[in-house]
């Protein structure tokens, strides 16, 4: 599934899903200003290696990097410390577009960011993002990683110059990105001075980055609007963090402000908390805002447990679209609907398989004789009549005992004990 136009088709009753019909209410949807499409940058080959334990081979980052573009993903963010693996993905999709993040360690000193920005464009990166900081709260950075102390000003001034160099060197086929550390603790109208002047000194995307999720969902979408309001050519982006758990939800914000570009992981992998998992994001933005990011949410499943695999670093059984419990029932009375197309909607909105997961039948304390004989059916058991409940407090004393989820195994030996 590859999702569909902006703003067509937008209905919340289909025969893969039926979700609240005031997702596409005009009172609601006056609210917002979506922007007329949005691109999705996933970053899983940059922050979701960001992880303890996590080093990728070459290889490894390669066939992440075909998952990716397999499941429809037209933009890819990549470290500058590995310009090889960008041209070797740029050789593999050249329709891909490469965004190659220069961290501050480089782009505090312009002279620093030289060297590093001919080496993105070098190796086939599309935008060259610069990461700044002008935040109170992170001007000792400059102290610590440029070797001296330096006011805001001149921190934009050393930022100008770096942008304008990388705008000299993109040349008109490539773009210059400048990615904004602590956006929302920065006065809004002094950020939108700062952005102001780097668009002028030839940045032709600002990435609004929170760093630790710093402010209420609705922060997001007020600042998002008023740059896009400020700065009407240039492309706005956001990326935000988990630390308070509100990534996903500001990211929604950004986009209900007009945001062009939102920052994805699969599985939300990313440092502390980690940042807003793609297969989410992906599937929201194309089902309850009716808008194409272009991405086949039937690839989702797969690329999700690729990644969890590869990195390796766990995937949580609950994680929404994706987890394998995620379609799942256990507790009674969800069992107690009719076997039919209207008892199916009766406790799901979606179908599973819409993003090649499938639906699970699971068993613990509140589960009852119909969850039993539903589990008995997806694996073709016959239960005598009347042994329900036998099997049931069977069921019972295993899980207080082994304190964990009953594999299927276990399910049959306690059938036919």
């Amino acid at each position: 599934m590859k999702g569909f136009p902006v703003n067509s088709e937008l209905n919340p009753n289909t025969d893969k899903w039926k979700i609240s019909q005031h997702c596409f209410s005009d009172k609601i949807r006056s609210e917002m200003t979506l922007p007329d499409k949005v691109q999705l940058n996933d970053i899983t080959l940059r922050e979701g290696r960001q992880l303890p334990g996590v080093s990728l081979k070459l290889e490894q980052v390669i066939e992440i990097a075909d998952a990716l573009v397999d499941a429809g993903v037209s933009m890819l963010q990549m470290h500058h410390d590995d310009p090889a693996e960008m041209s070797e993905v740029k050789k593999r999709h050249p329709n891909v577009l490469i965004d190659a993040l220069v961290h501050p360690t480089a782009v505090l000193n312009p002279e620093l960011a030289k060297p590093e920005i001919d080496l993105n464009y070098d190796h086939g990166a599309d935008y060259c993002t610069l990461a700044f900081s002008f935040s109170e709260h992170q001007m000792c950075l400059f102290e610590s990683m440029a070797g001296q102390r330096i006011t805001i000003d001149e921190a934009i001034e050393r930022a100008m110059g770096s942008t304008s160099y990388a705008k000299e060197k993109a040349g008109m086929s490539r773009k210059v990105g400048c990615l904004i550390q602590d956006c929302t603790r920065i006065p809004i109208d002094r950020l939108a001075e700062v952005c102001s002047r780097l668009v002028d000194s030839g940045a032709d995307m600002i990435c609004l980055d929170d760093i630790n999720g710093m402010a209420i969902y609705r922060v997001y979408t007020h600042v998002v609007r008023e740059m896009k309001k400020r700065l009407p050519n240039t492309e706005i982006a956001l990326h935000t963090h988990n630390d308070v758990g509100m990534a996903a939800a500001s990211l929604y914000a950004g986009l209900e402000g007009g945001a062009d570009i939102l920052y994805t992981c699969v599985n939300g992998l990313g440092e502390r908390a980690h940042i807003a998992c793609l297969a989410e994001i992906a599937s929201v933005i194309q089902i309850y805002y009716g808008m194409d990011c272009g991405i086949k949410l039937d690839k989702m499943t797969e690329l999700s447990n690729l990644v969890a695999s590869t990195m390796p670093w766990p995937m949580s059984d609950t994680m929404p679209f994706v987890g394998r419990t995620a379609f799942s029932h256990l507790v009674e009375v969800h069992y107690c609907v009719p076997d039919t197309e209207e008892g199916f909607w009766s406790y799901l909105c979606m179908r599973p398989e819409v993003f090649g997961n499938t639906q699970h039948n699971l068993l613990g304390h509140y589960s009852g004789p119909w969850a039993i004989r539903a589990k008995a059916n997806e694996l073709d058991l016959v239960i005598k009549e009347g042994e329900e409940d036998k099997i049931l407090q069977k069921i019972r004393e295993k899980i207080q005992t082994v304190r964990r989820q009953l594999s299927d195994d276990e399910f049959k030996e306690i059938v036919f004990s």
